[in-house]
């Protein structure tokens, strides 16, 4: 008996473990309106995630100034990434941050982007947000981005990015959260 009561709670426990790494974010669904700014140049867009994180689709309006505006989309679905406009065919390509999370990160993701919790907690559109520090990688020649990001839940509602010299700040004005996405947001035209 006491055998079978712990192999259930062996497994339960195993369930469990295996469920929360599955989910990116402590919120099953959400839409948040947000900016960047890079140089004085400011670019919105709308990011919808749904299923705890394992699918998000993010709009962004590229102003290009007296040409006009168009809308850059790019998908996320775990490992993969699909990046398109009203111009051309999604170009795939595999999601380089996947495995990036803050809720319970494993060793290995703590290792690979030096993740610090700063042990602060600041407000930030009414939530109380931790606060992190972490590297990333980008571009062909993999530079470094030293992050500062505000965490809710999992979810980034406010990141300052510096690249050498350079400072991105791109922050979240508008946080739906667990509100129902349809799922058209994630459908990749062919």
């Amino acid at each position: 008996m006491k055998k079978s009561i712990l192999l259930v709670a062996l497994l339960a426990m195993a369930f469990l473990a295996i469920s929360q790494e599955s989910h990116r974010y402590g919120v099953k669904s959400g839409i948040l309106h947000e900016f960047t700014e890079l140089n004085g140049h400011i670019t919105p867009a709308v990011r919808y995630f749904d299923n705890y994180g394992d699918c998000e689709a993010t709009v962004q309006t590229i102003d290009m100034g007296a040409l006009g505006s168009y809308d850059n989309t790019t998908v996320t679905k775990k490992e993969q990434a699909w990046m398109y406009n009203e111009s051309g065919k999604p170009k795939s390509f595999e999601n380089p941050t996947a495995d990036l999370t803050f809720i319970d990160p494993s060793p290995t993701v703590i290792d690979k982007y030096k993740i610090v919790d700063t042990g602060e907690d600041e407000v930030v559109l009414g939530r109380i947000c931790r606060k992190f520090t972490y590297e990333t990688l980008v571009g062909r020649r993999n530079k470094v981005v030293n992050n500062t990001a505000w965490i809710y839940k999992g979810v980034t509602l406010k990141c300052v990015m510096k690249n050498g010299h350079q400072e991105t700040l791109w922050e979240v004005t508008d946080f739906q959260e667990d509100t129902p996405v349809s799922p058209e947001v994630f459908t990749i035209p062919e």
